[in-house]
């Protein structure tokens, strides 16, 4: 055991297990000068450390070995044995110590400090084991040993990469180790990468020395954990791994360039440097396109990076976009999309590059995801709809509008309401207004502040080949209008809807949507009017056998249905052989009574649901289709 100077046997072991069950006690991270008497014999022991904040506290450290040797006396005590000789079971002696510890302090979870406090133990008995047999040859079968438990091999490999640290093995060891563990993983980096970066805040002096042992050695197998050593060192204020990825630029421009990309770079010089160095570079590969693109990308997003260069790695970025090699241009393009958040007319003057060069539009769906502002959504829209009219989808674009909806409501719609300043746009405006996965785009027309804007509103709604039931409401807002030519014409509109297309399904919708207010009441009159002109000339018609299809048309009918059975027939045979379609479940389905089923299979009744699904219809698409598709593509 070693001992505090000054201190006996016995009093050494009283002041540290005072302290551990102090530890055991509070369970906290830091503590204050004041709580823990003698604590610069504590400090001057590296039992515990000084926290470099401005207000300074204490920490235990739970590496200390002399805090290590008490606790496991302590632990030996508690579970009346000694530690046992083999690793699993040493480490097994540990977690019952510490479920002693769970049930007398009733907590069912530790901290994150006791759990320091005992994953710092069970370190300390991997070094006692150490000497007896080799650490790292356990490790290498333990995590090549394919029916360990996942969670089991995770703690483990935490605990054995800490132990390397503690136990200052040499660069190669933990190499090495780093390498068997990527071999076991079928997606290995995460940790690895994560420790590395991490030796960088932890123990600096540690990664400069993993660093220089791998370009002095030249391994290739290790040049891969380079960039986090040096991303780590340089993040954690040792600014000397910039000129050390500079350097590297020389033997691996991607892994230099890895480096660079983890750099939080904050002074104008480096930037500049590092512009200049990566402009040089050749895209040969694709890997060097991703890499260059990023770190142009991480340039124009910094903060410190000058205009100038600002402007200059645009113009990188374009001509990579441009390249004859579509292979190129996506994988600049993704670092474009993900990674220029700051920048959005940059982002979206580079989108209509890659779309000019690839003309793959797929991207759209997400491209906007990242955006605050919505008026570049809206400028592809339009341009979109002044390329395929009307009847172009706008289905790549119904994402971005439930974000911005969601993100910034009030734009989203003063943009929407923008359209319908242009008598040419407001269908677009009706498109979009219909195109959210739920409901309707809740906009509100009476805030067009134009006469002419609000006319054009009333005829596309009234135009639009279907949803007159959902856009209804927002319609009969501008029964409110200032201006009275605006409500003369809805009700004009209205009126002719009835009498033409919908008839009574309209007119019940409407009083659905009216209060019994006389103003209301005298907004119904001509409308229910029209509608009473509507039943005169359908009575008037049906006194026309010639008009009756029931009658002049009865053969067509007779063909037509005897038609259309047959292929029902044929087709449900079809079904019914395949054993992959949904229907072959239905046949082995029971309808009890029209209301109830149940599978042959169980003896359950369940209830029939009701499944529905309803949309009204402009009767003039099919009474007239050319005509009609001619007026709204020339609306």
């Amino acid at each position: 055991m070693i001992f505090v100077k000054g201190l006996t046997m016995n009093e050494n072991s009283e002041k540290i297990t005072d302290l551990i069950n102090y530890t055991f006690e509070n369970r906290k991270k830091e503590y204050d000068f004041s709580e823990i008497p003698d604590y610069n014999i504590f400090v001057e022991h590296q039992i515990l450390k000084i926290t470099n904040k401005v207000s300074q506290y204490l920490e235990i450290n739970f590496d200390s070995i002399l805090f290590n040797e008490i606790l496991l006396s302590i632990a030996e005590t508690e579970l009346n044995t000694k530690l046992p000789d083999d690793i699993i079971n040493a480490l097994l002696f540990v977690d019952d110590f510490e479920n002693i510890l769970k049930k007398r302090y009733q907590v069912e979870t530790l901290s994150n400090e006791f759990r320091n406090l005992i994953n710092g133990l069970k370190v300390f008995t991997l070094t006692i084991l150490n000497n007896r047999f080799s650490i790292y040859d356990f490790y290498v079968e333990f995590i090549n040993d394919k029916k360990q438990k996942r969670k089991n091999r995770s703690d483990f490999v935490e605990l054995y990469f800490q132990f390397l640290l503690v136990s200052n093995f040499n660069e190669e060891i933990i190499l090495k180790s780093c390498v068997e563990y990527n071999n076991s993983e079928k997606h290995p980096t995460n940790y690895t990468n994560r420790f590395l970066n991490q030796l960088g805040e932890t123990n600096s002096k540690y990664a400069t020395q993993l660093y220089n042992y791998i370009i002095e050695s030249d391994t290739i197998s290790y040049y891969n954990f380079i960039p986090n050593l040096l991303i780590g060192l340089y993040n954690s204020g040792h600014t000397e791994a910039f000129n050390n990825a500079k350097k590297l630029l020389a033997k691996n421009n991607n892994m230099a360039m890895k480096s660079f990309s983890g750099f939080v770079i904050n002074t104008s010089s480096e930037i500049k440097e590092l512009f200049e160095n990566i402009s040089l570079i050749e895209s040969i590969n694709i890997e060097t396109v991703h890499l260059k693109s990023l770190l142009f990308c991480m340039l124009i997003e910094n903060d410190k990076t000058s205009s100038e260069i600002k402007k200059k790695c645009i113009i990188e970025i374009l001509e990579l976009l441009k390249s004859e090699d579509h292979n190129i241009a996506n994988t600049v393009f993704q670092n474009v999309q993900y990674n220029l958040d700051n920048h959005e007319y940059e982002k979206y003057r580079l989108l209509n590059i890659y779309l000019n060069n690839t003309k793959n539009f797929s991207v759209i769906k997400y491209f906007f995801h990242n955006f605050k502002n919505p008026q570049y959504l809206f400028d592809i829209l339009i341009r979109n709809y002044d390329a395929s009219g009307f009847r172009g989808s706008i289905d790549l674009f119904k994402n971005s509008l439930n974000h911005f909806s969601d993100t910034n409501k009030e734009e989203t719609e003063e943009l929407i309401l923008d359209l319908f300043n242009i008598r040419s746009y407001s269908l677009l405006a009706v498109k979009i207004i219909l195109s959210t996965h739920s409901g309707i785009y809740r906009v509100n027309l009476l805030k067009l502040s134009k006469k002419e804007s609000q006319l054009f509103a009333i005829d596309s709604i009234c135009n639009y080949p279907h949803s007159i039931d959902n856009l209804l409401p927002l319609l009969l807002k501008l029964k409110e209008s200032n201006f009275k030519e605006v409500k003369d014409y809805l009700q004009t509109k209205l009126a002719e809807l009835i009498f033409e297309v919908y008839h009574e399904s309209l007119l019940n919708l409407i009083k659905k949507n009216l209060t019994n207010s006389k103003k209301d009441k005298d907004f119904l009159i001509p409308l229910q009017k029209a509608f009473e002109e509507y039943c005169k000339m359908r009575e008037f018609k049906a006194k026309i056998n010639d008009l009756n299809p029931r009658e002049n048309e009865r053969n067509l009918m007779d063909l037509y249905y005897r038609l259309e059975h047959e292929n029902q027939a044929k087709m449900m045979k079809n079904i019914n052989m395949d054993e992959n379609s949904f229907l072959s479940m239905c046949k082995n389905m029971i309808i009890v009574r029209g209301r109830a089923w149940k599978n042959e299979d169980s003896e359950e009744i369940l209830p029939l649901g009701l499944i529905e699904s309803s949309m009204m219809v402009d009767t003039r698409a099919y009474k007239n289709p050319t005509v009609y598709e001619q007026n709204l593509e020339n609306f």
